[in-house]
């Protein structure tokens, strides 16, 4: 009888001691606490293979102050607030965040290039650092640091519109030392010193394509260090293809139906080429232009280009429903901002307006102008896949992922234009508004999933999606009386 007293009592406190662990694991689970965060991040590097990388400085958190392996200070340089501030996309940020951007320096000397990244505010592990690599030739050492913070605060309205998991930043090569030629910049020497500094970076960092690195380039990069997001893990995805689809469900939010549609679309590279093929098997009655002309025959399209005989060379005088610049920055001039015959600008283009003023002009005159911030997001939602959710990357079919992309930017877009309405206000105030990362701590002071984590939940449910864009509007209304 003690036995079965001993036994009993024994089975009660086990019990007791399990329903406890039980509840406190459910209640971490509930928490949006730092536990469940850190927990997240480590269980995303281990599945992902960070650990196959060797890292002098593994385990330090915050890099503002450590000094690498060479003696050199891992030191980000703040900008002043009017220079932060001065940068078109400085607006479209919470205002904390108007005046908190930073570079850190690299000089390279056996290569003769220096290597910079911009971050729109302080990077961590638990908000690492996203952007792409590019490499330019620049007059001076400032033009590649406006440059560097412009893009990082772009890349930062993109992933907070869309919460991504990922803090604005972009990796800037300035190639002026190298006989000022891109070409001649040895790319093999340049990944392995990129590999070096990300590694120092000690997983704040992430990067990938970006003008004059290619897949190619990453492949390298990705050799020497973890720290790389371009589709890799999965070579039939085309991040392109996914900035032309959100870019796509962009446009198809304004316009509500394509049917009887007009769209000029300038620039038909890897983007804007997509992006005009699936206008024209959409239904609308698609013009397209480009630098080289071969470029924008599209089968269904009106090539406008110079030297064909559609040649319009004042293309932006053209009534059409929606303009959508998918080629360089600065496209849009006061003197082009005056004469504009569209009734809406929805692109990919990173800056399209050559300053404030002529995007103040644009949206004074009643033309509906979608943020790239918003449009141009298929890339970084791919990223916040491949990283968050390495097995659903790894196994999705490439039109799953452009589909969701558009789906998302659809949604998205719509509750941009429905909340400056309801607000009377342009679409550029509005954008700030409508960011998940930061309108979540708003609301209910949780974080929010990732949107990379949505979606194998999206796939599996894709069936049961009835009305694209009623997420969006119903959202816009929710935060009506915010």
């Amino acid at each position: 009888q003690t036995m079965q007293r001993a036994w009993s009592n024994g089975r009660t406190a086990f019990g007791s001691l399990g329903r406890f662990g039980s509840a406190r694991d459910r209640v971490k689970a509930s928490l949006p606490s730092w536990y469940n965060l850190q927990r997240a991040m480590q269980t995303t590097e281990h599945k992902n293979g960070y650990n196959r990388f060797s890292n002098p400085i593994r385990g330090v958190d915050k890099v503002s102050w450590h000094p690498n392996k060479h003696g050199q200070d891992l030191t980000w340089h703040s900008l002043e607030p009017s220079d932060a501030r001065a940068s078109m996309i400085a607006p479209l940020l919470p205002q904390g965040l108007q005046h908190s951007a930073r570079v850190l320096q690299r000089w390279i000397p056996n290569l003769g290039v220096n290597l910079m990244i911009g971050a729109a505010a302080e990077i961590s592990r638990y908000r690492p650092g996203n952007g792409g690599f590019r490499i330019w030739v620049y007059s001076d050492p400032q033009a590649a640091e406006r440059e560097a913070v412009g893009l990082a605060q772009g890349m930062e309205v993109k992933h907070a519109t869309y919460n991504t998991g990922f803090a604005g930043a972009k990796i800037v090569c300035d190639a002026s030392g190298a006989d000022k030629s891109v070409l001649k910049v040895n790319k093999e020497e340049l990944m392995k010193a990129t590999a070096a500094l990300l590694h120092e970076l000690n997983g704040t960092m992430y990067t990938g394509c970006d003008l004059n690195t290619t897949t190619s380039d990453m492949d390298l990069l990705s050799k020497d260090c973890p720290y790389v997001l371009a589709a890799i893990a999965n070579e039939s995805v085309n991040p392109n293809d996914a900035t032309a689809f959100g870019v796509l469900g962009a446009v198809e939010s304004v316009l509500e139906s394509f049917n009887g549609k007009t769209v000029l679309v300038h620039g038909c590279g890897s983007v804007g080429g997509t992006v005009a093929r699936e206008l024209v098997r959409s239904g609308a009655r698609v013009y397209t232009i480009d630098a080289v002309a071969a470029k924008a025959d599209i089968e269904g399209a009106t090539n406008i280009s110079k030297g064909t005989p559609e040649y319009v060379e004042e293309f932006w005088k053209m009534k059409v429903d929606a303009l959508v610049p998918c080629s360089i920055s600065g496209l849009i001039s006061m003197e082009i901002a005056q004469e504009l015959g569209c009734k809406a600008i929805v692109g990919a283009t990173n800056l399209p307006f050559r300053s404030v003023e002529v995007q103040e002009q644009v949206e004074a005159s009643g033309i509906v102008f979608v943020p790239e911030g918003v449009s141009s997001a298929g890339a970084v939602i791919v990223d916040s896949i491949e990283h968050f959710d390495l097995k659903a990357f790894k196994e999705a079919q490439p039109n799953d992922i452009y589909e969701f992309c558009r789906h998302v930017v659809l949604n998205k877009t719509t509750e941009l234009l429905l909340t400056a309405r309801l607000r009377e206000i342009v679409t550029s105030q509005a954008t700030k508004l409508i960011s998940e990362e930061y309108g979540a701590s708003e609301e209910n002071d949780c974080p929010k999933m990732p949107i990379g984590r949505t979606f194998r939940f999206w796939s599996q449910g894709r069936g049961s999606v009835i009305n694209p864009g009623a997420a969006g509007a119903q959202r816009a209304l929710l935060r009506r009386g915010a």
